[in-house]
């Protein structure tokens, strides 16, 4: 059974998403309809996206697809400013930066298990 998380306010101009165990198609769906909800809320004031994605189990194609939509989705705010993916799991780091790059967003990702790499990745990440 797959959990998931979006938070857009507990950091300033962060996008917190979570995503652990083996996600639904019908989870993945709500987990992207909650993404995107909560990227408008921005109202067009910059954000960055950190994901923790460490106890997620691989995608099906379907859920992989769908998380792509999602990446998509971001990329094409003029407001996104960069990602950076939290992961323990090599095939999930694989997977993700596969649909990070068919969603448009790989140019200003970071994908590491280093937490303190991500953080400074996010700091200096600006997309114009």
């Amino acid at each position: 059974m797959g959990k998931w998380s979006v938070d857009p306010k507990s950091e300033d101009g962060i996008l917190r998403l979570s995503l652990e165990g083996a996600m639904s198609l019908d989870d993945m769906k709500a987990f992207v309809a909650a993404h995107n909800e909560a990227i408008k809320g921005y109202k067009g004031d910059d954000y960055r996206v950190f994901c923790d994605i460490r106890h997620l189990s691989p995608l099906k194609p379907e859920c992989a697809e769908v998380m792509e939509a999602a990446k998509t989705f971001s990329s094409s705010q003029p407001n996104f400013r960069g990602s950076a993916v939290w992961v323990q799991s090599s095939i999930v780091a694989m997977q993700h930066k596969r649909t990070s790059e068919s969603g448009g967003v790989m140019d200003t990702e970071l994908i590491s298990a280093d937490e303190a790499a991500l953080r400074k990745h996010l700091k200096d990440v600006f997309r114009r």
